[in-house]
């Protein structure tokens, strides 16, 4: 294990996390507003970073270790943790995608139509 690069990994898992769970926070307080339902996404973001702040502890326990040959459970918790980020995200990006595409569809039928309907 490249001792530098999993500090490096750690640190910027730790900041984004910490981002992350702060926007969610934001998102999910402005959402309450606008009926319950849009607190949803702030509520994913708060998990995507807690996520992310548990990998973290878990990349820094496996720089507290000695030489452990093999894997230890540190080791497997944090690719647990970022394995269900990475999904998580990976879900999202898919429904996002899936939702703009939705749109587009919908924008040129409604722009058919209209133009349809004036041309007459």
């Amino acid at each position: 294990m490249d001792r530098v690069k999993m500090q490096q990994l750690s640190a910027w898992m730790g900041f984004v996390g910490i981002i992350t769970i702060i926007g969610g926070v934001l998102s999910a307080l402005a959402g309450v507003f606008a009926f319950v339902i849009g607190a949803i996404p702030g509520i994913i973001a708060i998990v995507l970073g807690a996520k992310l702040r548990s990998a973290k502890q878990y990349a820094d326990a496996l720089l507290m270790e000695e030489a452990v040959e093999g894997y230890s459970g540190n080791f497997n918790q944090f690719v647990e943790n970022l394995n269900t980020y990475f999904k998580i995200q990976g879900i999202l990006i898919i429904i996002s995608l899936a939702l703009g595409l939705l749109g587009i569809l919908i924008s040129l039928v409604a722009g058919l139509a209209f133009y349809s309907f004036t041309a007459f």
